[in-house]
C-alpha cells in the first residue's frame, strides 16, 4: 500500500533553504551545542578517573585536581575526535543535526579522515575564524576556505 503523501518534519518555510550555505547563527548555535556535549564528556571522563582512583586507593582517596592546561588539552582532543568521527560518518555533529546543517567537501561528498582531522584542528584552535562567514558571499569560514569545504542546510537523513 503506497501513498503519495510524505511526512515532512521540516517546516515548509525552511524547505526552501535546503542546500543553501548555512548562516552564522545556525553555525554558532550548533557549535554551542557541541561544546556543551564536549563538556559533558569531560565530566564523564573526570568521574571515571575519580572512580578508578577511588577503587585503587580506598580510604586514602582524594579527588584529582585538574589544571586549566590539562582541561584545555583534553577538552580540545575530545572535541577534535568528536568532530572527526561525526563529520566522516554523517557530515553532522549532534549540534549540526539539531540545526539542520551538514559539512561537505568541495565535491559534495562527506569529509574523509585526513581532511576532517585538519578541519577539526583548525576549528578547535581558531574558533573565531568562523566569523569570516559573515562577510564571505558564500558564507564560508576561513576553515572552509583553507580545507575547501562548505556547510549547508541539509535536513535529509543519510545512512
Amino acid at each position: 500500500m503506497s501513498t503519495s503523501a510524505e511526512l515532512h518534519v521540516v517546516p515548509a518555510e525552511a524547505r526552501a533553504f535546503q542546500g543553501e550555505p548555512a548562516g552564522i547563527a545556525s553555525r554558532v548555535l550548533a557549535n554551542a551545542v557541541d561544546l556543551a556535549i564536549t563538556i559533558g564528556i569531560l565530566f564523564a571522563i573526570y568521574a571515571a578517573v575519580a572512580a578508578g582512583l577511588f577503587l585503587r586507593r580506598g580510604a586514602r582517596f582524594r579527588f584529582p585536581t585538574v589544571t586549566y592546561v590539562e582541561a584545555f588539552v583534553v577538552g580540545a582532543l575530545v572535541l577534535i575526535v568528536y568532530f572527526v568521527l561525526t563529520w566522516t560518518a554523517t557530515g553532522q555533529t549532534y549540534g549540526d543535526r539539531l540545526l539542520g546543517i551538514r559539512v561537505f567537501d568541495n565535491t559534495g561528498a562527506l569529509l574523509k579522515g585526513g581532511r576532517a582531522t585538519v578541519r577539526a584542528v583548525l576549528c578547535v584552535l581558531f574558533p573565531l575564524l568562523l566569523f569570516w562567514a559573515v562577510v564571505d558571499k558564500h558564507r564560508r569560514s576561513v576553515h572552509d576556505l583553507i580545507m575547501r569545504t562548505s556547510v549547508v542546510y541539509d535536513w535529509k537523513v543519510r545512512a
